[in-house]
């Protein structure tokens, strides 16, 4: 999964886990904490190097606030099992490593952070590697930070993750083919979530499971819930309801905020904003003119009469070349 934390994807990937033949974990974010200091290393050929990476993977998973049930994970084995000296490689092989635990087909990382990345993951991945773009409002996910343990917290920061985390899967969806890519809108996934079950399980060509739509009874959503307050939802069912909460909870300058930031993605992907910055500026602008200096406007009423001359003397030669 691809996108913005606060969206959902603890829900989701608990509705996937019920499926035996998929294995969703909870993520220790191993390729968002590790990749930035992977310089730090040094050169992963050298075995040592390579070695204390694939030790510290281990730990991130063996200490995950969420278990993974492996135990202690046989160090030398994973290492064994990597196709290549790299971090994807380490990631790749420790989610196949449970996907053999639990004698499942395949897995699902649900770590939204992952979009940074997606072109290593692409790369290593192939035609194998699919992405899922789970995305929710804008303004209801920077709502759902200012109450989480996580992330930014000034609307003004959480806009400009927002934003460019989205254009970011955008963007990738524009490169990949759609078997590859696919969007999931969290008020879809809430309001119609068989539908939308339906068409991932066929995305990624796997079986519905009714016990999908039953995931709060589970045992992983048992255990996530326990984990930490900001997942104690996914005890409960399908929220339907929880839409739009921005509306009734954030004031007219917080989304005025996000919206100055990020109202041009929040448009493109179909989500209407609340302030109309076109309207107010015409408004302005009217303002200023009513308000202006008699004389000065006198000053540039010779000058604007030759553009507005100019204008409509280009206007008339390009219809006529058109017209030829």
């Amino acid at each position: 999964m691809i996108g913005t934390q606060r969206s959902g994807s603890n829900l989701l990937r608990i509705m996937l886990n019920q499926s035996p033949e998929i294995v969703a974990p909870h993520p220790p974010h191993i390729m968002e904490r590790l990749w930035p200091l992977l310089e730090e290393y040094g050169d992963l050929e050298n075995p040592q190097a390579f070695s204390r990476l694939v030790d510290d993977v281990c730990l991130l998973v063996e200490t995950n606030p969420v278990s993974w049930k492996l135990g202690q994970i046989d160090r030398a084995a994973l290492e064994e099992a990597c196709p290549e000296k790299s971090l994807v490689a380490v990631y790749f092989e420790i989610h196949n490593l449970l996907v053999r635990q639990n004698l499942a087909r395949d897995w699902v990382c649900k770590s939204l952070a992952n979009v940074h990345f997606a072109d290593e993951l692409d790369r290593f991945g192939g035609e194998n590697a699919k992405f899922i773009h789970l995305h929710r409002d804008g303004r209801d996910a920077a709502l759902s930070f200012r109450k989480a343990i996580v992330g930014e917290k000034s609307f003004y920061h959480i806009a400009k993750q927002w934003r460019a985390e989205q254009e970011k899967a955008l963007e990738l969806g524009q490169k990949l083919p759609a078997d590859r890519f696919i969007s999931v809108a969290y008020s879809d996934l809430i309001t119609h979530p068989e539908t939308e079950l339906r068409r991932l399980c066929d995305f990624m060509s796997v079986q519905f499971y009714p016990d999908m739509l039953e995931f709060h009874k589970s045992r992983e959503a048992a255990s996530t819930s326990v984990a930490g307050k900001m997942w104690s939802n996914v005890q409960k069912p399908v929220m339907s309801q929880n839409t739009n909460k921005f509306m009734r909870e954030m004031s007219p300058h917080d989304i005025a905020v996000f919206e100055a930031v990020a109202g041009d993605t929040l448009s493109k992907m179909g989500y209407p904003l609340m302030s109309d910055f076109d309207e107010e500026n015409q408004r302005l602008k009217a303002q200023a003119l009513e308000t202006a200096n008699p004389d000065d406007l006198q000053k540039r009423k010779a000058q604007a009469s030759v553009m507005q001359e100019i204008k409509e003397r280009l206007a008339n030669s390009e219809n006529k070349r058109h017209v030829a």
